[in-house]
């Protein structure tokens, strides 16, 4: 941040300013953006389960009654929401018209359905899976997303419902 400073003082000073008044009204800006950006984020997507303000929060509210922890962050074609519900850590997303798309939690490897792991370790020779997540579409029912990995390959599958495997994502180490 110093080095910002610094550089915005020796572009202005053509112009005839204290260094030291630039430095200041500048620091203030800073300041008053910082402020301005930790208030927004904290009042407009965290809250209990009473406060929630996006499209999608009374369905929210009837199917997560309990909720704790909830924050939640709306992007451009979807709301996603963290919680804590039943002593589970869970994501639900809604679409922009309040509609849910799904929910999601992370499992252990080991709760994967073993036919799945077996088409993958067939697949996917000599790939360790670091992590899963059970995702659950609104419409399409149950499916996965597999971190596999070996040495610097790294991707994200997806396990669909009916055991078709694909890369979701491929990622780098």
């Amino acid at each position: 941040m110093a080095n910002k400073l610094k550089k915005i003082v020796v572009m202005n000073t053509k112009y005839h300013q204290h260094p030291k008044d630039i430095i200041i009204t500048v620091g203030k800006k800073v300041s008053i953006i910082a402020l301005m950006v930790i208030t927004i984020a904290t009042t407009a997507f965290a809250g209990d389960n009473n406060t929630l303000n996006f499209k999608g929060a009374d369905h929210f509210k009837k199917m997560f009654p309990n909720a704790t922890k909830v924050v939640y962050e709306v992007k451009k074609e979807f709301t996603e929401v963290n919680f804590t519900w039943n002593n589970l850590i869970l994501q639900a997303f809604f679409d922009t018209k309040g509609n849910l798309i799904g929910t999601s939690r992370q499992i252990e490897v080991s709760a994967l359905p073993l036919a799945y792991v077996m088409e993958i370790n067939r697949q996917y020779d000599g790939y360790t899976i670091d992590e899963a997540i059970e995702f659950d579409h609104a419409e399409n029912g149950m499916s996965y997303y597999v971190v596999v990995s070996k040495g610097e390959k790294k991707y994200v599958l997806n396990v669909s419902t009916n055991g078709e495997i694909s890369v979701f994502k491929k990622m780098k180490n």
